[in-house]
């Protein structure tokens, strides 16, 4: 996976976004081993998706579980793709096991 550094890229608080496989990072965060698993996990969940369809489907749950909460951390948080992507980051040889569309299983 490609790697940017810079401080425009992600808005906000957020420390790193994967966009269309590149992951973008602000320059004083710690890239670490958990943070670029977090990211591959995405990266391919967006090639199981092609892409387009994965960043729709992310804001369309994302705006859904808004909706529900009233609050946008608990929105992201609730995001099928995001759940997936935390509950195995920890874990740097999860992409070699993964099965396909586990985010919904």
């Amino acid at each position: 996976m490609r790697i940017i550094r810079n401080r425009f890229i992600p808005f906000g608080r957020y420390t790193a976004i994967n966009l269309m496989g590149i992951m973008f990072v602000k320059p004083h965060v710690a890239i670490t081993q958990r943070l670029v698993t977090h990211e591959s996990i995405h990266t391919q969940q967006m090639r199981e998706l092609l892409y387009l369809p994965f960043y729709i489907i992310y804001i369309a749950e994302w705006l859904y579980h808004l909706l529900r909460t009233g609050n946008p951390v608990k929105a992201y948080h609730a995001i099928s793709f995001e759940k997936e992507a935390y509950q195995n980051d920890h874990n740097p040889n999860y992409l070699h096991t993964r099965k396909h569309f586990a985010q919904w299983r």
